[in-house]
Protein backbone atom coordinates (compact mmCIF):
# COMPACT_ATOMS: atom_id res chain seq x y z
CA UNK A 1 0.00 0.00 0.00
CA UNK A 2 1.16 3.51 -0.81
CA UNK A 3 0.01 6.18 1.59
CA UNK A 4 0.99 9.76 2.05
CA UNK A 5 0.16 13.44 1.95
CA UNK A 6 -0.37 15.20 -1.37
CA UNK A 7 -0.02 19.00 -1.43
CA UNK A 8 -2.91 20.23 -3.57
CA UNK A 9 -4.17 23.71 -4.38
CA UNK A 10 -6.76 23.25 -1.64
CA UNK A 11 -4.72 21.74 1.17
CA UNK A 12 -2.59 18.78 2.16
CA UNK A 13 -4.56 15.66 1.25
CA UNK A 14 -4.15 12.29 2.95
CA UNK A 15 -4.58 9.26 0.68
CA UNK A 16 -4.05 5.50 0.53
CA UNK A 17 -3.49 3.69 -2.78
CA UNK A 18 -3.38 -0.11 -3.01
CA UNK A 19 -3.33 -2.75 -5.72
CA UNK A 20 -1.54 -3.53 -8.95
CA UNK A 21 -1.14 -0.68 -11.44
CA UNK A 22 -2.67 -2.72 -14.26
CA UNK A 23 -5.87 -3.44 -12.29
CA UNK A 24 -9.01 -1.32 -12.72
CA UNK A 25 -8.99 1.61 -10.28
CA UNK A 26 -11.78 2.34 -7.81
CA UNK A 27 -11.82 5.81 -6.24
CA UNK A 28 -13.89 6.14 -3.07
CA UNK A 29 -15.23 9.56 -2.01
CA UNK A 30 -16.70 9.83 1.50
CA UNK A 31 -19.51 11.98 2.87
CA UNK A 32 -19.56 15.21 4.87
CA UNK A 33 -17.98 15.02 8.33
CA UNK A 34 -16.41 11.62 7.64
CA UNK A 35 -13.07 10.25 6.44
CA UNK A 36 -11.57 7.47 4.34
CA UNK A 37 -12.07 4.88 7.11
CA UNK A 38 -15.77 4.60 6.24
CA UNK A 39 -14.73 2.40 3.29
CA UNK A 40 -12.60 -0.11 5.21
CA UNK A 41 -15.02 -2.98 4.55
CA UNK A 42 -14.96 -2.16 0.84
CA UNK A 43 -11.16 -2.10 0.80
CA UNK A 44 -11.05 -5.51 2.45
CA UNK A 45 -13.40 -6.87 -0.20
CA UNK A 46 -12.04 -5.26 -3.36
CA UNK A 47 -8.30 -4.79 -2.90
CA UNK A 48 -7.42 -8.34 -4.04
CA UNK A 49 -8.93 -7.68 -7.49
CA UNK A 50 -8.88 -3.91 -7.96
CA UNK A 51 -6.62 -0.93 -7.42
CA UNK A 52 -8.25 1.18 -4.72
CA UNK A 53 -7.83 4.83 -3.73
CA UNK A 54 -9.30 6.30 -0.57
CA UNK A 55 -8.61 9.83 0.62
CA UNK A 56 -9.76 12.40 3.15
CA UNK A 57 -11.60 15.29 1.55
CA UNK A 58 -10.15 18.77 2.26
CA UNK A 59 -10.66 19.69 5.90
CA UNK A 60 -11.67 16.15 6.84
CA UNK A 61 -9.76 13.43 8.66
CA UNK A 62 -6.04 14.12 8.30
CA UNK A 63 -6.42 16.49 5.33
CA UNK A 64 -6.20 20.27 5.64
CA UNK A 65 -8.11 22.94 3.74
CA UNK A 66 -7.05 26.22 2.19
CA UNK A 67 -8.38 28.40 -0.63
CA UNK A 68 -12.05 27.78 0.16
CA UNK A 69 -12.92 30.05 -2.79
CA UNK A 70 -15.70 28.05 -4.49
CA UNK A 71 -18.32 25.52 -3.48
CA UNK A 72 -16.81 22.73 -1.46
CA UNK A 73 -18.15 20.12 -3.85
CA UNK A 74 -16.45 21.71 -6.84
CA UNK A 75 -13.13 22.40 -5.12
CA UNK A 76 -13.08 18.79 -3.90
CA UNK A 77 -13.53 17.60 -7.49
CA UNK A 78 -10.66 19.83 -8.55
CA UNK A 79 -8.58 18.49 -5.68
CA UNK A 80 -9.33 14.90 -6.74
CA UNK A 81 -8.22 15.67 -10.27
CA UNK A 82 -4.88 17.01 -8.99
CA UNK A 83 -4.46 13.89 -6.85
CA UNK A 84 -5.20 11.52 -9.74
CA UNK A 85 -2.78 13.40 -11.98
CA UNK A 86 -0.07 13.14 -9.35
CA UNK A 87 -0.70 9.40 -8.96
CA UNK A 88 -0.86 8.94 -12.76
CA UNK A 89 -4.34 7.45 -12.66
CA UNK A 90 -5.91 8.06 -16.06
CA UNK A 91 -9.31 6.40 -15.61
CA UNK A 92 -11.34 5.12 -12.69
CA UNK A 93 -14.70 4.04 -11.36
CA UNK A 94 -15.92 6.58 -8.81
CA UNK A 95 -17.83 5.48 -5.71
CA UNK A 96 -19.36 8.57 -4.11
CA UNK A 97 -21.11 8.51 -0.76
CA UNK A 98 -23.69 11.31 -0.27
CA UNK A 99 -21.50 14.45 -0.50
CA UNK A 100 -19.07 12.23 -2.41
CA UNK A 101 -21.77 11.63 -5.02
CA UNK A 102 -21.96 15.35 -5.80
CA UNK A 103 -18.16 15.59 -5.88
CA UNK A 104 -18.13 12.68 -8.33
CA UNK A 105 -20.66 14.44 -10.56
CA UNK A 106 -18.59 17.64 -10.63
CA UNK A 107 -15.54 15.56 -11.48
CA UNK A 108 -17.43 13.80 -14.26
CA UNK A 109 -18.58 17.12 -15.73
CA UNK A 110 -15.04 18.47 -15.80
CA UNK A 111 -13.13 15.32 -16.71
CA UNK A 112 -15.50 12.92 -18.50
CA UNK A 113 -12.65 11.04 -20.19
CA UNK A 114 -11.38 9.89 -16.79
CA UNK A 115 -14.66 8.33 -15.58
CA UNK A 116 -15.55 4.76 -16.53
CA UNK A 117 -18.63 4.51 -14.30
CA UNK A 118 -20.05 5.94 -11.09
CA UNK A 119 -21.65 4.32 -8.05
CA UNK A 120 -23.77 6.76 -6.02
CA UNK A 121 -24.18 5.44 -2.50
CA UNK A 122 -26.48 7.22 -2.05
CA UNK A 123 -26.68 10.14 -4.43
CA UNK A 124 -28.97 12.84 -5.77
CA UNK A 125 -28.64 14.13 -9.30
CA UNK A 126 -26.82 17.43 -9.69
CA UNK A 127 -29.65 19.57 -11.03
CA UNK A 128 -32.42 21.90 -9.85
CA UNK A 129 -34.87 19.87 -7.76
CA UNK A 130 -37.06 22.67 -6.40
CA UNK A 131 -36.36 25.91 -8.28
CA UNK A 132 -34.34 29.05 -7.70
CA UNK A 133 -36.87 30.44 -5.19
CA UNK A 134 -35.53 27.93 -2.65
CA UNK A 135 -32.14 29.68 -2.54
CA UNK A 136 -33.62 32.23 -0.16
CA UNK A 137 -34.50 29.47 2.31
CA UNK A 138 -31.00 27.99 2.57
CA UNK A 139 -29.57 30.56 5.04
CA UNK A 140 -32.65 30.17 7.27
CA UNK A 141 -32.35 26.36 7.10
CA UNK A 142 -28.68 26.52 8.10
CA UNK A 143 -29.51 29.03 10.87
CA UNK A 144 -32.03 26.61 12.38
CA UNK A 145 -29.57 23.73 12.36
CA UNK A 146 -26.94 25.99 13.90
CA UNK A 147 -29.23 26.47 16.90
CA UNK A 148 -28.79 22.81 17.85
CA UNK A 149 -26.23 22.48 20.69
CA UNK A 150 -22.96 21.01 19.44
CA UNK A 151 -23.06 17.84 21.55
CA UNK A 152 -26.59 17.08 20.42
CA UNK A 153 -25.64 17.90 16.81
CA UNK A 154 -22.80 15.37 16.77
CA UNK A 155 -24.88 12.67 18.44
CA UNK A 156 -27.82 13.24 16.10
CA UNK A 157 -25.55 13.11 13.07
CA UNK A 158 -24.64 9.54 13.89
CA UNK A 159 -27.99 8.39 15.23
CA UNK A 160 -30.02 9.48 12.21
CA UNK A 161 -27.64 8.22 9.51
CA UNK A 162 -26.83 4.70 10.59
CA UNK A 163 -28.52 1.66 12.09
CA UNK A 164 -25.55 -0.01 13.79
CA UNK A 165 -24.35 1.53 17.06
CA UNK A 166 -20.67 1.28 16.11
CA UNK A 167 -21.33 3.16 12.88
CA UNK A 168 -23.31 5.81 14.74
CA UNK A 169 -20.40 6.30 17.12
CA UNK A 170 -17.95 6.55 14.22
CA UNK A 171 -20.07 9.20 12.52
CA UNK A 172 -20.45 11.24 15.70
CA UNK A 173 -16.70 11.13 16.35
CA UNK A 174 -15.65 12.09 12.83
CA UNK A 175 -18.22 14.89 12.64
CA UNK A 176 -16.96 16.27 15.95
CA UNK A 177 -13.44 16.31 14.51
CA UNK A 178 -14.67 18.03 11.35
CA UNK A 179 -16.59 20.65 13.30
CA UNK A 180 -20.14 21.91 13.19
CA UNK A 181 -19.48 25.28 11.50
CA UNK A 182 -17.51 23.70 8.66
CA UNK A 183 -20.10 20.96 8.16
CA UNK A 184 -22.89 23.54 7.92
CA UNK A 185 -20.97 25.52 5.32
CA UNK A 186 -20.61 22.36 3.23
CA UNK A 187 -24.29 21.57 3.75
CA UNK A 188 -25.20 25.01 2.41
CA UNK A 189 -23.01 24.42 -0.65
CA UNK A 190 -24.70 21.06 -1.25
CA UNK A 191 -28.12 22.67 -0.94
CA UNK A 192 -27.27 25.22 -3.62
CA UNK A 193 -25.93 22.37 -5.78
CA UNK A 194 -29.38 20.78 -5.70
CA UNK A 195 -31.20 24.05 -6.36
CA UNK A 196 -29.19 25.65 -9.16
CA UNK A 197 -29.39 24.28 -12.71
CA UNK A 198 -26.40 22.24 -13.85
CA UNK A 199 -25.21 20.76 -17.16
CA UNK A 200 -25.86 17.08 -17.68
CA UNK A 201 -22.85 14.80 -17.35
CA UNK A 202 -21.98 12.43 -20.21
CA UNK A 203 -23.70 9.05 -20.03
CA UNK A 204 -21.78 6.30 -18.26
CA UNK A 205 -22.96 3.21 -16.38
CA UNK A 206 -24.42 4.25 -13.03
CA UNK A 207 -25.17 2.27 -9.89
CA UNK A 208 -27.57 3.91 -7.45
CA UNK A 209 -27.48 2.41 -3.98
CA UNK A 210 -29.40 3.49 -0.90
CA UNK A 211 -30.35 2.09 2.46
CA UNK A 212 -33.95 1.00 2.94
CA UNK A 213 -34.16 3.22 6.04
CA UNK A 214 -32.74 6.33 4.40
CA UNK A 215 -34.83 9.49 3.99
CA UNK A 216 -37.75 9.19 1.59
CA UNK A 217 -36.53 12.26 -0.30
CA UNK A 218 -33.24 10.54 -1.10
CA UNK A 219 -34.88 7.25 -2.06
CA UNK A 220 -37.38 8.99 -4.32
CA UNK A 221 -34.75 11.21 -5.92
CA UNK A 222 -32.61 8.16 -6.67
CA UNK A 223 -35.58 6.37 -8.22
CA UNK A 224 -36.43 9.36 -10.40
CA UNK A 225 -32.82 9.71 -11.49
CA UNK A 226 -32.67 6.01 -12.37
CA UNK A 227 -35.73 6.33 -14.62
CA UNK A 228 -34.00 9.03 -16.66
CA UNK A 229 -30.72 7.11 -17.01
CA UNK A 230 -30.84 4.12 -19.39
CA UNK A 231 -27.42 2.91 -18.22
CA UNK A 232 -28.30 2.84 -14.54
CA UNK A 233 -29.16 0.30 -11.87
CA UNK A 234 -31.22 1.13 -8.77
CA UNK A 235 -30.81 -1.13 -5.74
CA UNK A 236 -31.99 -0.94 -2.15
CA UNK A 237 -29.68 -2.19 0.61
CA UNK A 238 -31.67 -3.89 3.40
CA UNK A 239 -31.10 -3.20 7.09
CA UNK A 240 -29.24 0.01 6.31
CA UNK A 241 -29.65 3.75 6.64
CA UNK A 242 -27.74 6.57 4.87
CA UNK A 243 -24.33 4.95 5.41
CA UNK A 244 -25.33 1.66 3.83
CA UNK A 245 -21.77 0.58 3.08
CA UNK A 246 -21.08 0.38 6.83
CA UNK A 247 -24.52 -0.64 8.06
CA UNK A 248 -24.66 -3.66 5.74
CA UNK A 249 -21.28 -4.10 4.05
CA UNK A 250 -22.01 -7.66 2.90
CA UNK A 251 -25.03 -6.65 0.82
CA UNK A 252 -23.38 -3.43 -0.33
CA UNK A 253 -20.22 -5.19 -1.47
CA UNK A 254 -22.17 -7.93 -3.23
CA UNK A 255 -24.12 -5.41 -5.32
CA UNK A 256 -21.04 -3.31 -6.09
CA UNK A 257 -19.08 -6.42 -7.09
CA UNK A 258 -21.80 -7.52 -9.50
CA UNK A 259 -21.85 -4.05 -11.06
CA UNK A 260 -18.08 -4.00 -11.50
CA UNK A 261 -17.91 -7.51 -12.89
CA UNK A 262 -20.52 -6.69 -15.52
CA UNK A 263 -18.78 -3.40 -16.33
CA UNK A 264 -15.35 -4.90 -16.94
CA UNK A 265 -16.72 -8.01 -18.62
CA UNK A 266 -18.28 -5.74 -21.27
CA UNK A 267 -15.05 -3.75 -21.56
Amino acid sequence: MKQGIFSSSYGDIYYELSGAEDSPTLVFIHGVGMDHATFQEQLNAFQPQYRTLVWDLPGHGTSSLKNYNKRFTELSADCLHELLEALRITQAVLIGQSLGSIVAQYFQLKHPDKVLAVAHAPGIELKSHVGKWARKLVPFFIFLIDLIPEKMFYQSFGKHRAVIKEVQDYLSATMKKTGKKFALKITADMSYDLIDPSPQAPKVPLLMLFGEKDLAFIRNASRKWHRSEPLSQYIEIPNANHIANQDNPEAFNRVLRQFLEALFKNN
